[in-house]
């Protein structure tokens, strides 16, 4: 995301932080979910020493939500399906 110049200096407002909705699809587009919530968490996970969570499924989600992209987010979705096996 940084070399393709997605990564995003400004976090979303706190208001879109809280929401409870899966990818929290009602407030952030999927990059910034993932930028500000997934690798976020896992990054905490890491650096507490806690268990990283088991049997991901975001590749699916990311296939889909990006497709408009096309060819563009081909390396960082196949990057997502990586971290997907990791977690399984």
């Amino acid at each position: 995301m940084m070399r393709d110049g997605r990564w995003q200096s400004m976090a979303p407002s706190a208001e879109a932080m809280m929401s409870t909705d899966p990818f929290c699809i009602n407030s952030m587009d999927f990059l910034e979910w993932l930028q500000w919530i997934y690798l976020a968490r896992l990054r905490a996970l890491i650096d507490a020493g806690r268990p990283m969570p088991m049997g991901a499924q975001v590749a699916p989600y990311a296939e889909e939500a990006l497709k408009a992209e096309g060819a563009k987010v081909t390396t960082l979705i196949a990057l997502v399906r990586d971290l997907d096996r990791a977690l399984a």
